[in-house]
């Protein structure tokens, strides 16, 4: 290419005056041309590497792979795969000379507005394939890797590291639409120190919005790609805009744990646990803003807490416990008619992505079937309009449907369950009833026919074998007597017969509860209970019995499992009973939230993460009221914390008004916390007060205590304040100008548009 050529020189001065890193080809044949230009270009240069000194190492390859390769003689364009349907092979024809041309003019572009022109050709090309009915997948991904092979993503990853805001959140825009597979791995190879060095504009809502996608997408590339993207500031990232309110961004935070969780692997779930993963999991699941955010949330806490290493700290943060009586009010059907409305999600999840869903069907975790069960719903009913079901009997997700539709007694999970079936054409089975142990003669004559032993029917009829008799069986029994002959088929049938015990009700003969205390062991240990319990022994008496009588007289003959089963026993004996007796107030949470849910959900469950962060413990209603009245334990909750947080949304205190028998939620809480003498912080944002007179008479003390402003864009300096009050000191407003009234300051150089009383500032 000669420097003086105005193909050349238009591109080198569009680079240069976009801020972008050079490739050194350019340079060096810049260097070697007489040019007034050239000096500028040299110091230019240097001034960009010293810069950049601070960021993460970008390899070369971005700037020498194929960044021009689809010019000149060199221009060879690279068809579709001869594999396509004649179908996508039409609508190629269409589309890919519009998408040669505005490469084209995108590489060529002599200004920045030509380049953003051209980007913005190939973006709408790219939406409109995705969103094609049927066909967008494929038709997307072969719009992609034309776009790679000639260049195009070696080029915008230039362009992302340029100065003009404008063309960057273009680029990215762009890139976060065409990351399949084979772009995923090149931006893995060369591009992801790029990335990275974009999450330290992570305070830009324009980089934000197309970053977060990108990562999100970044992140289901290997194990390796995101123990990269954790240790380097992408997970930190997409971490702090968890407590954004910017719904496509917190879109993309919620897909982007949730891809952690699944693809990342042990390793990194460790990693994100550390980060305080699950509890910032928290605000996307308890947000009632947008249904998308939740269920991408409750996936990844889900996924997280099927690692038994880190299921603990996961409980712990609150999380978990949001996930089934979610997923128990959304209806699969109207989500999938939603997500095939959208551009984003029109197409549905491919078939390895549901493979990794399948594990969780066989999950001991009822979250994890529940979340599962409702992608999978969600996804027969989109694959069902594509007249594309027979994916899900590809990875094998049929088989575990129907255990869960015989064995699971939650109402949801069996209900979901049985809707995938009926919309992936498989034949819904009959739910078994789970006293095994009481079933006559015939009701294993119906076991035996759902789990394809027809032909033994008559041969277990005339030994009539009945539910006692088939939890005994030994392979003796059936190979001499009920003429099972072929091993393989009876290692069959003993799978489907552990499956059976494990999922079986004791309730009848067991009555220690030792099949939960084993299922508590390892779900599977569950499977053992009815050859304990017919040889006498209960939870009381198996720290006594040894190794050889659980091997000869129980038939546990599995050596490691006797061993781990011996030595809970034997913790179990030595662990401390909990006390049965009452907590005394003391023993209560640091701080009861109080919001109104219509409007302060997301404000109260930031609250909640930021100050169990700063290690206090937190009580909001939905999380964590046992079964019992709601009144009662409402009360008794707002009794035994030692501060009252009150979270004053929109119209919070509205229904207050015009309450004079405390009916209000609100008006309740507030009205203890002021006879119990609590340490009231109210927390105010975007709230209007009301006029004194208008509240009843038992609540307008509240008035007296001094408050903080929330802020949104200063959350870690208003948590500061909060801590401030909740560590000793009373937010009482004993005079007008009080210090505390002064701690409640904005922070500098901030305003508020709202006027508030004095005393909240």
């Amino acid at each position: 290419m000669a420097c003086g050529s105005s193909d050349g020189s238009g591109r080198l001065r569009l680079l240069l005056e976009l801020g972008c890193s050079l490739p050194s080809q350019e340079l060096a044949v810049c260097s070697a041309c007489p040019s007034p230009g050239r000096k500028q270009t040299v110091r230019r240069s240097k001034k960009q590497k010293n810069k950049s000194s601070e960021r993460l190492s970008v390899p070369e390859d971005v700037s020498h792979a194929c960044l021009w390769s689809g010019l000149g003689a060199a221009r060879n364009h690279r068809e579709v795969s001869p594999g396509v349907s004649t179908d996508v092979q039409v609508a190629l024809d269409r589309i890919l000379p519009e998408l040669h041309l505005a490469i084209s003019s995108m590489k060529q572009a002599a200004a920045p507005e030509a380049l953003r022109k051209g980007i913005a050709e190939i973006f709408q090309l790219v939406e409109e394939a995705w969103v094609m009915p049927t066909l967008g997948r494929d038709v997307a991904k072969a719009l992609c890797d034309v776009i790679r092979l000639e260049g195009g993503l070696d080029l915008l990853l230039n362009l992302l590291q340029g100065t003009e805001l404008e063309t960057k959140c273009q680029a990215s825009k762009l890139l976060e639409q065409i990351l399949v597979a084979e772009n995923r791995d090149r931006i893995a190879r060369v591009g992801l120190g790029v990335i990275l060095n974009l999450t330290k504009e992570r305070d830009s809502p324009q980089v934000a919005r197309s970053l977060s996608g990108i990562l999100e997408h970044m992140f289901k590339h290997t194990e390796e790609t995101c123990f990269q993207l954790i240790s380097d500031g992408g997970l930190d990232a997409i971490l702090y805009w968890c407590r954004w309110t910017d719904l496509i961004v917190l879109r993309h935070c919620a897909m982007a744990l949730a891809n952690c969780a699944m693809y990342g692997g042990q390793a990194n779930q460790r990693l994100m646990i550390e980060k305080n993963t699950a509890e910032w999991l928290f605000p996307l699941v308890f947000s009632k803003d947008d249904e998308l955010i939740r269920l991408h949330a409750c996936l990844a806490i889900t996924v997280l807490a099927t690692n038994k290493e880190i299921e603990k700290e996961v409980e712990r943060s609150g999380t978990l416990a949001l996930v089934e009586p979610f997923i128990a009010s959304l209806d699969p059907e109207r989500f999938a008619c939603d997500l095939l409305d959208s551009s984003d999600n029109s197409q549905g999840r491919t078939a390895k992505d549901l493979q990794h869903l399948v594990p969780l069907l066989d999950s001991s975790r009822l979250e994890a079937q529940c979340i599962a069960l409702f992608y999978l719903c969600t996804e027969a009913a989109i694959k069902a309009r594509q007249k594309k079901t027979k994916i899900f009997s590809e990875i094998g997700a049929a088989q575990s449907l129907k255990r869960i539709v015989c064995y699971s007694t939650n109402t949801t999970a069996s209900s979901l369950a049985k809707k995938a079936l009926c919309m992936m054409g498989e034949e819904v089975p009959r739910r078994i009833l789970p006293t095994v142990s009481s079933w006559k003669p015939i009701e294993v004559q119906t076991w035996l026919q759902q789990t394809g032993f027809n032909k033994y029917c008559q041969s277990f009829l005339e030994h009539e074998v009945d539910g006692d008799l088939l939890l005994r069986l030994s392979e003796t029994d059936l190979w001499e007597d009920l003429g099972m002959a072929s091993s393989i088929i009876r290692k069959r049938f003993f799978r489907e017969l552990t499956e059976l015990k494990t999922y079986a009700n004791y309730s009848t003969c067991d009555r220690s509860n030792l099949a939960d205390w084993l299922g508590s062991v390892d779900p599977k240990f569950r499977q053992y209970t009815y050859n304990l319990v017919t040889c006498g022994i209960d939870r009381n008496f198996l720290h006594r019995v040894t190794e050889e009588q659980l091997q000869e007289d129980c038939r546990i003959n599995v050596g490691f499992h006797r061993v781990r089963i011996l030595s809970a026993a034997r913790e179990m004996l030595h662990s401390p009973l909990p006390c049965s007796g009452c907590k005394s107030t003391s023993e209560g949470p640091d701080v009861f939230i109080s919001y109104r849910r219509s409007t302060g959900s997301q404000l109260a469950s930031l609250l909640k993460v930021h100050l169990q962060l700063h290690g206090f413990s937190v009580f909001i209603d939905v999380e964590k009221l046992e079964a019992g009245k709601f009144e009662d334990k409402l009360i008794q909750s707002v009794m035994s914390a030692r501060n009252f947080v009150l979270v004053l949304s929109p119209n919070t205190l509205d229904k207050c008004m015009g309450d004079p028998d405390r009916k209000d939620w609100v008006h309740k809480e507030i009205v203890t916390a002021l006879r119990c003498g609590k340490n009231i912080i109210p927390v105010a944002d975007q709230f209007e007060w009301p006029d004194p007179q208008d509240l009843p008479e038992d609540m307008r003390a509240v008035l007296k205590f001094n408050g903080i402003k929330w802020s949104h864009e200063y959350q870690e300096a208003t948590i500061e304040k909060i801590i401030r009050f909740l560590q000793g000191r009373s937010s009482r407003d004993s005079s007008a100008g009080s210090e505390n009234s002064l701690e409640c300051a904005a922070p500098l150089g901030q305003t508020y548009n709202q006027a508030v009383p004095p005393h909240i500032l």
